[in-house]
């Protein structure tokens, strides 16, 4: 497949109207795109590009979030995480954990756990409300691994109905995303589209266990992380 050949079948799927779901639940909407585009898995190859481009798909009305990645900010090693589950960490009475750090990050306003983002020069940096951190991103890092999850992207919209308690999908605008923007990104940070979420804990041993640092985006300016934005329907 091709731009021009996945073009023509998206203008032909819009034809379609409202098509049932292929699978109830979240998952539904992206198996029935899949299923019309004759595609058997959530990338497309397009030689166009010199490899292939994911697919996402998503309802209009969707207010959710994706993560777009997980990238470990600097510096490297277990001391940093320690540091933040010391500083920053809880413990719960529902498990045997000494202490966990499950933490969204936003630019605008510290949370709960006294964390926030701020966004200077080439840099992402955790701050702390009560102490001092050097814990950050380095924006060659944040593109290297944008390009390498992301390097283009296939986003299809779809507006939804309820029938007879099934599920229809409407897909009736697609955009074809390529090329990471430094600046754009920074900008989506600044006004919270993309947070930051940590996922660690102590375990029993007293090691750290990291799940991997997201970075997430509004689903509806998931579009805005890229440079060039192609119209397909």
């Amino acid at each position: 497949m091709n731009l021009k050949i996945l073009k023509k079948k998206l203008h032909e799927i819009k034809k379609m109207g409202f098509v049932k779901t292929h699978r109830k639940g979240d998952t539904g909407i992206g198996k029935t795109l899949e299923d019309l585009l004759g595609i058997k898995e959530n990338n497309i190859p397009l030689p166009d590009i010199g490899g292939v481009a994911e697919l996402k798909s998503y309802r209009k009305n969707a207010q959710s979030m994706m993560t777009l990645f997980t990238l470990e900010p600097l510096p490297k090693g277990g001391d940093r995480d320690r540091m933040l589950l010391d500083n920053f960490g809880y413990s719960k009475r529902t498990n045997n954990r000494k202490k966990e750090l499950h933490s969204t990050l936003s630019c605008k306003r510290y949370n709960n756990q006294a964390l926030k983002l701020s966004v200077a020069g080439d840099k992402i940096r955790i701050q702390g409300k009560n102490k001092r951190l050097n814990i950050y991103w380095d924006m060659f890092s944040v593109k290297n691994k944008f390009n390498q999850k992301l390097p283009a992207l296939v986003y299809v919209l779809a507006q939804v109905k309820i029938k007879n308690k099934e599920e229809y999908f409407y897909f009736n605008e697609a955009y074809f995303l390529e090329g990471f923007n430094v600046e754009l990104f920074k900008k989506r940070v600044k006004e919270d589209s993309i947070l930051v979420d940590l996922r660690m804990y102590y375990r029993p041993n007293g090691s750290v266990r990291n799940h991997g640092t997201g970075f997430r985006v509004k689903i509806k300016k998931l579009d805005d992380c890229f440079s060039k934005k192609t119209k397909l329907i």
